[in-house]
């Protein structure tokens, strides 16, 4: 039996939970159109799991623009961007640890912040896990509200699929 081949758009990625839990399924060979997320940590381990990142490949990597280039491109998009304390520490990284990010963004095709994301690539299908911390039992409780707490993000996916 072959597999259905499809494209995914994987919103608020994560480590890519939905990526893997649609690649066990075995029925599907998914390809990843476009990841979102500013977590730069999750971003990396997304780039190790899905897209076999690792030190040996962020340093025989050839093609990275200069520091400065890097550095904006990460801020445009908020990868890394505390918004409890409005500030981004992407800002002092740099040398292997910045291209480490950087790379990390480009082979998980990483659009960043879902709030700056005009429109999203075309595909099949998109999966999401928003942020549930403000919804959770063990989170603050402070519900779904558009432009005021993380779970309020969920507003941002209805933005684009109505696009």
């Amino acid at each position: 039996m072959s597999k259905v081949k499809l494209t995914m758009n994987e919103l608020f990625s994560g480590i890519g939970a939905q990526k893997r839990g649609t690649d066990l399924t075995g029925v599907f060979d998914c390809e990843v159109v476009a990841t979102a997320d500013i977590e730069k940590d999750a971003m990396v381990s997304y780039a190790a799991i899905h897209n076999g990142l690792t030190n040996e490949m962020v340093k025989e990597y050839s093609d990275y623009p200069s520091e400065e280039q890097m550095r904006k491109e990460l801020m445009d998009k908020n990868i890394g961007f505390d918004f409890k304390k409005g500030t981004n520490p992407i800002a002092r990284v740099s040398g292997k640890k910045k291209k480490k990010y950087y790379l990390a963004m480009i082979i998980s095709k990483n659009l960043g912040d879902i709030s700056k994301i005009a429109k999203l690539p075309y595909a099949d299908f998109w999966t999401y896990s928003f942020p549930c911390q403000d919804i959770s039992i063990a989170g603050k409780q402070a519900g779904i509200v558009q432009g005021e707490t993380r779970s309020g993000l969920l507003y941002e996916v209805e933005r684009l699929l109505t696009r």
